[in-house]
């Protein structure tokens, strides 16, 4: 049932985009490594977003005297972002196009534990917490993103609190070119 709530929550909010007076884009398509992904990211007020994003996720399992599995496994990756400094960096004169700033983030992830290639089986895992991170968008759509902070996650046999790091490049397309 949690997962589609999710989904309903994040399917809704992408399709909800009202008068167009932001900082951020309206909405913006960003191809991802080093890991593939898919994100979409849709302005919802003058400073926030919502995003959801596709991410294939590799595991490796091997030691000597057992069999080396491995598995890619899809990751569905959803955000609340608050960009807090949108008018610093245009009082600065600095890049704001693609979304370009610091973030604080509602993050909810799902990973399903049936590789789609491979033969390592994982557990299916739910988390939500936190994240702070910033992203830099250049003239020509290439990005990068860094987040950290805390999850509190759920699988088959376990829960508790995990790090969140996470470092992504890319290309950026956008609807809305700023200066």
């Amino acid at each position: 049932m949690k997962k589609y709530l999710f989904l309903l929550f994040f399917t809704s909010s992408l399709l909800l985009n009202g008068q167009y007076d932001k900082h951020v884009e309206r909405t913006q398509l960003q191809l991802g490594l080093p890991l593939p992904s898919v994100l979409f990211e849709v302005g919802m007020s003058k400073n926030t977003t919502t995003s959801l994003e596709a991410i294939t996720g590799f595991a490796l399992r091997g030691c000597s005297g057992c069999e080396t599995n491995f598995g890619i496994n899809p990751v569905l990756r959803g955000q609340y972002r608050y960009y807090y400094n949108m008018e610093r960096r245009l009082r600065k004169k600095k890049n704001i196009s693609g979304n370009s700033g610091n973030y604080v983030a509602a993050l909810v992830a799902y990973q399903h534990g049936h590789p789609l290639i491979g033969n390592l089986y994982t557990s299916t895992t739910m988390g939500v917490g936190p994240v702070y991170g910033l992203q830099r968008t250049y003239k020509r759509g290439f990005f990068y993103r860094l987040e950290g902070g805390v999850n509190y996650y759920q699988d088959d046999f376990n829960d508790g609190i995990l790090l969140v790091l996470a470092a992504r490049v890319g290309w950026a397309f956008r609807k809305k070119i700023r200066k």
